[in-house]
């Protein structure tokens, strides 16, 4: 191949990873307190389980812990993951259902599973069986890392903007954009000090730390990612979320409703309160929206702890 090919290669490529979708969900802090919340409810064989799995992973020199072990499926996409699964599984994270009635039916044909195809309802069934069959696989080739998916695509699915995206209602076949990305294609004016981007999906993903301050919407501090379990930072900021104030949450394992659930979240608040249509850019958040966005944060990541806790119990702590 030319020099010149060579380059418009390389140009492509850069270009198409540019434009490759957010995918975080909760950041890695958030992701924590949902391990946090289910360790603290754990038996003692599962917990012992948990610990043991976590360290056979390692980020560079350093072993993984049964709370940060949560990020691992994130921290695999930048340069200091792990290089066996540099880049893999992004699509594994989310799943885009739409909230009219004639949006793409994302649950007809379910995707094949592949290192670059597939959902976040495929991925964790997939994880799940593996692990309750005793198995592994070309995809998921030892239980600690399916273990630390189990753990990230619970916290994921909990996130309503990584269930749903808002699709044009303009588009016609054919047309290659077609929906917002779970709004990574919506551009927020006011995100004061967010660094991933400033979008309606980066301003959810950190929605249970954000608070309205002179027109700007703020963010707490950031936990460091290398607390072990039951470190006084985590547990100071368990103090926050409202671990007694969910009502019954029905922990029962059924990966779809919790993905309709957080989905009936995104349809009526995310996008239902947000007052813009769809194509909206620079769009300003209002101080009410920002405190609802916080206390729905914080309720779903308990919920989700509380799930991944049962989840956890019943595979492991029998």
């Amino acid at each position: 191949m030319k020099v010149k090919n060579l380059k418009c290669v390389a140009f492509a490529l850069l270009m198409a990873l540019a434009a490759t979708p957010n995918v975080r969900a909760w950041d890695g802090m958030g992701h924590m307190l949902v391990a946090q919340v289910a360790y603290d409810r754990l038996n003692d064989k599962a917990r012992a389980h948990v610990d043991e799995l976590a360290a056979k992973l390692h980020k560079g020199d350093a072993p993984y812990n049964a709370i940060n072990i949560a990020c691992w499926a994130d921290d695999i996409k930048g340069p200091a993951g792990d290089p066996q699964f540099r880049g893999l599984y992004k699509p594994w994270h989310y799943i885009d259902i739409g909230c009219n009635a004639n949006d793409p039916d994302q649950f007809a044909n379910p995707p094949a599973l592949t290192p670059t195809n597939g959902n976040v309802l495929v991925a964790l069934t997939h994880c799940v069986d593996l692990i309750r069959n005793k198995q592994t696989d070309a995809l998921v080739t030892n239980e600690s890392v399916a273990l630390a998916m189990v753990m990230h695509f619970v916290g994921d699915i909990h996130q309503p903007l990584h269930t749903t995206a808002r699709y044009n209602p303009d588009a016609k076949p054919g047309d290659k954009f077609k929906d917002d990305a779970g709004g990574n294609g919506v551009s927020v004016a006011n995100l004061g000090d967010e660094v991933y981007g400033k979008n309606l999906h980066s301003f959810w993903d950190e929605a249970y730390r954000r608070y309205y301050e002179n027109g700007q919407v703020k963010t707490l501090d950031p936990l460091d990612h290398a607390l072990a379990p039951d470190s006084p930072p985590l547990k100071e900021w368990l103090k926050k979320l409202p671990l007694d104030a969910t009502g019954k949450v029905d922990t029962s394992y059924d990966v779809k409703k919790w993905i309709m659930e957080s989905h009936e979240i995104a349809c009526t608040q995310v996008y239902g309160t947000l007052g813009e249509p769809y194509g909206a850019k620079n769009i300003v958040l209002k101080e009410e929206y920002v405190k609802q966005a916080t206390n729905t944060a914080r309720h779903q990541l308990v919920v989700a702890g509380y799930r991944l806790a049962a989840l956890l119990n019943d595979l492991y702590g029998k």
